[in-house]
């Protein structure tokens, strides 16, 4: 038995509540647990791409695994049946790649929106949105509705209209759910770009609207942690994010009593899409004790770690746990519409990126040229032609 299990670990505000719970492992089983590695998705891929089988346990994801299955060691007939029956169906399913299961999951993603129901409750707001647009003011729920409605608050509260991620994961989901819900498609069938597409337009189109009239002009140098902390800091009206950091939000003196949550804008097209997967735990081809690494898988999925998450604000593939959650919450809370919301988002608007092993690779290509449309570097039908060149590329190496 190893002396110690070493450890590679995914780190942000939505992530490290659970390491507090390492310890207690470590107590119970007499096995000592060292992080070697913590950091935000993009530097632990980098990371283990070239020191993946070094590790006994690793952090990864639905999208990520697939390019890194040559190093990842397959759960299949290390887990029983029974196990996995406690997990969501689809949320499993997520953790297969060829029909191996890869990973086992720690937290379904799928965003939505948060908002300042204080501005949209002010009657002054609401006499000037009225006299503007001879209309009274809804939260919007249409794409282009939300962009004017963006708009609006930014030159009537002097505040972001609305505040997101312009650059790596966070600006290509954007694209992405704003895409589909327009009717688009990232890839044919045979995994050509599909999103040069009056769909495309329409999705690139609308972020270069929201940047420009509606966000703060960092936004093509933020992540998801800066976009949070604007919104955090009461500097924007609108924004979106995953469940995991909904307790931020709950617990920040400044909007924690002000904001409340919304389900996506529809697109053109009347769909509802939202970019969504799963972050998982894996074990290596490196793992030196399996029986060891499996106990610390199963703890850091178990019922209790999961309900630990879920308190956090994570919405968790554990069935009895989402239930138990759903009971404890008030009747009209807004915890409860929160669990209703990503309910309905889980049942029918999760857009899911394609399972192939050059994915990631694929929307790193893409992002970068719509941050270019963005910052006014290039059109956007010029965007969408460099980017389809950059995944055509990324594709084939």
């Amino acid at each position: 038995m190893a002396n110690e299990l070493r450890i590679a670990l995914v780190s942000g505000q939505m992530y490290d509540g659970l390491y507090d719970r390492l310890p207690l492992f470590e107590k119970a089983s007499g096995l000592k647990v060292g992080v070697a590695f913590k950091g935000d998705h993009p530097s632990l891929n980098e990371h283990l791409a070239e020191h993946g089988a070094t590790y006994d346990l690793v952090s990864t994801h639905s999208k990520y695994a697939p390019s890194q299955a040559g190093f990842l060691r397959p759960l299949d007939g290390l887990l029983e049946d029974t196990e996995l029956k406690a997990f969501e169906v689809s949320a499993v399913e997520l953790m297969r790649y060829r029909g191996r299961l890869l990973q086992l999951p720690r937290v379904v993603d799928s965003k939505l929106v948060l908002y300042r129901k204080d501005l949209f409750e002010s009657q002054a707001l609401r006499d000037s949105y009225e006299s503007e647009f001879g209309r009274a003011l809804r939260f919007p729920d249409t794409w282009s509705a939300f962009a004017e409605t963006a708009r609006f608050l930014r030159a009537w509260a002097g505040i972001a209209g609305f505040v997101f991620p312009g650059k790596e994961s966070g600006l290509f989901g954007h694209f992405y759910e704003i895409l589909e819900s327009a009717g688009g498609q990232l890839f044919t069938e045979d995994l050509e770009p599909a999103f040069v597409s009056d769909a495309g337009r329409y999705a690139c189109g609308m972020l270069v609207n929201l940047y420009k009239n509606a966000a703060p002009k960092e936004v093509p140098d933020w992540h998801y942690d800066q976009v949070a902390a604007c919104f955090l800091s009461g500097k924007a009206a609108m924004t979106t994010d995953w469940p995991g950091g909904y307790h931020a939000y709950r617990e920040s003196k400044i909007v924690g009593d002000v904001f409340d949550v919304a389900i996506y804008p529809t697109g053109p097209s009347g769909k509802r899409r939202v970019y969504s997967g799963a972050h998982s735990f894996a074990l290596t081809s490196g793992t030196r004790d399996v029986p060891a690494a499996l106990e610390l898988l199963r703890f850091l999925c178990s019922e209790e770690s999961q309900l630990h998450e879920a308190r956090l604000g994570s919405v968790v593939p554990r069935t009895a746990v989402m239930e138990r959650l759903g009971r404890e919450a008030p009747a009209d809370s807004r915890d409860a519409r929160r669990i209703e919301i990503l309910r309905r988002t889980m049942s029918s608007c999760m857009a899911i990126p394609p399972k192939f092993a050059e994915y990631p690779a694929c929307e790193d290509a893409l992002w970068g040229s719509i941050r270019q449309a963005l910052i006014g570097e290039c059109t956007v039908d010029q965007a969408l032609q460099r980017a389809a060149e950059a995944v055509s590329v990324a594709r084939r190496q």
